[in-house]
């Protein structure tokens, strides 16, 4: 049964042992897709970005760098593994995607990885993001997708995998198959420009295998008592996310972009 809990109440908590470490290891292995995606939008020195669900703070560090002359805003409903502040070379703010807002037309790019697909009100939430965009300006989603897991050839493997995906859509809401349907949410959202590309980084003893070894060490309890998960599959799961020889795939990251039309 779906619970009332949002992502970082409980689960995914940033304040959890092991959450940063988890952040971190999420960063290393989306960065270099992320940058490579925001690299084909026409960013400008001047623009005012947005970067929601900053966690770390490397996006909004990276578009430091590339708006000198703008302004960057880096948002979490938890700011508490940001750099210290005299470090960033970005303004950090508290705040919640699904009840705060910002006045329209106030960001030339919005970016948004890895948050709209733990929203009960994902496209909604979507809507109200795209309003927050000038004329002209551009939005980028990233999301999560279950869809690599099924085809793993590691039967345990992919058992426990796809028990995780299930897990956090029972637990939290999170929907693990809607990047699979980008661009079409944009185009709800009125955006015009759309394009969609995905990236998948593979497991072992890698970033995302640290990534999702550290998820399934928060979800274990559920994995054990409501999904038929064993004690030997994840001591299985736990030693071949260690192994360097191991190789398998996880969950995509799908990016979507596009821009507000001017009028």
């Amino acid at each position: 049964m779906e619970r009332d809990e949002q992502y970082g109440e409980e689960l995914f908590a940033h304040g959890r042992r092991g959450e940063a470490a988890r952040l971190a290891a999420l960063a290393a292995a989306l960065d270099d897709s992320t940058f490579r995606w925001l690299e084909r939008l026409p960013v400008r020195p001047n623009w005012r970005c947005l970067d929601i669900g900053t966690g770390t703070g490397t996006v909004a560090a990276w578009l430091s760098r590339r708006c000198p002359d703008g302004r960057v805003v880096a948002t979490d409903r938890d700011t508490a593994l940001l750099p210290p502040a005299a470090e960033r070379g970005w303004e950090t703010l508290e705040h919640d995607v699904t009840v705060d807002g910002f006045p329209d037309g106030s960001f030339d790019l919005i970016h948004v990885r890895w948050v709209l697909s733990h929203l009960r009100d994902r496209e909604a939430v979507l809507a109200r993001i795209v309003r927050w965009l000038a004329p002209g300006g551009w939005v980028l989603i990233q999301d999560l997708d279950r869809f690599p897991i099924a085809s793993s050839p590691h039967p345990v493997y992919r058992k426990v995998s796809e028990a995780m995906c299930d897990a956090v859509e029972a637990r939290i809401g999170t929907d693990t198959s809607w990047a699979r349907t980008f661009p079409a949410p944009l185009r709800r959202a009125g955006l015009i420009d759309l394009d969609t590309e995905a990236f998948v980084a593979p497991t072992g003893a890698t970033a995302m295998g640290r990534f999702w070894l550290g998820s399934a060490d928060q979800l274990r309890g559920d994995l054990l008592e409501q999904f038929a998960v064993t004690e030997p599959e994840l001591r299985y799961m736990h030693e071949q996310m260690v192994n360097p020889s191991y190789r398998d795939f996880a969950l995509a990251s799908v990016a979507a972009w596009g821009r507000r039309p001017e009028r």
